[in-house]
């Protein structure tokens, strides 16, 4: 977009920001504020509405923030200040790139669903293929996923995790993925890092807005101690 904050930190490349595309706010300690939408973006600031309409806490002008835009192709990560804000939207100003060199793809949300991973394809002789483990999943986001288990996997091992409830009545999810690491956690156990393979558009948003109803409940019920 033509009025789209440009870069400061010795960036030239140009970042795409448009209205209605999904951000987290975060504290500059990367503690999540709220999960919202660009509602608009006007004299250099992103607008950026509570997703789900809630009330927002009070916040002071000039407080600092980080916001996680996601784009199509992955996500960027700008620091800012607050210029202005309503009960249901901050106005966010004099976004610079100085966080955007971090590492994580995606922001990774922290669950615990017992689960059943089956292994499809195996780089190794060891092990049988096409057989069921059961597994416990850690964290997840748009790119992939961490269990632990106590079948050994190799890198490049490809699974299909299946059946994961992630939002009370809403259909589970199912994923193809591929082994990246693993790192033993305790005695027989290790934890394993997954990326998801052949993931639509449609499955990539539908898992989006399930990991921001999750951030969403726990947002609640830190509001409410």
């Amino acid at each position: 977009m033509s009025d789209t904050p440009a870069p400061k930190s010795g960036e030239t490349k140009t970042i795409e920001l448009w209205p209605g595309m999904m951000a987290e706010v975060m504290t500059p300690e990367n503690r999540l504020i709220y999960v919202g939408k660009v509602e608009k973006i006007q004299n250099g600031g992103v607008c950026i509405r509570e997703s789900t309409d809630d009330t927002l806490p009070m916040v002071l002008v000039n407080k600092p923030v980080k916001v996680r835009f996601y784009q199509e192709d992955g996500n960027i990560v700008l620091q800012g200040k607050v210029c202005g804000s309503t009960a249901k939207m901050w106005k966010i100003d004099r976004l610079e790139t100085t966080f955007a060199k971090e590492k994580r793809g995606f922001f990774r949300q922290s669950i615990s669903v017992e689960i059943e991973a089956k292994c499809g394809k195996r780089t190794s002789k060891g092990g049988l293929p096409n057989t069921y483990f059961p597994c416990q999943v850690l964290d997840i986001s748009a790119g992939g996923l961490l269990f632990s288990c106590g079948e050994v996997f190799a890198d490049g091992d490809r699974l299909v995790v299946a059946e994961i409830p992630l939002v009370a009545n809403a259909p589970t999810f199912t994923f193809s993925c591929q082994v990246r690491r693993g790192s033993v956690w305790k005695k027989g156990v290790t934890r394993y890092g997954c990326q998801f393979e052949s993931l639509s558009a449609k499955d990539q948003d539908r898992l989006l807005q399930a990991i921001f109803t999750i951030q969403r409940e726990e947002i609640r019920r830190r509001r409410a101690r």
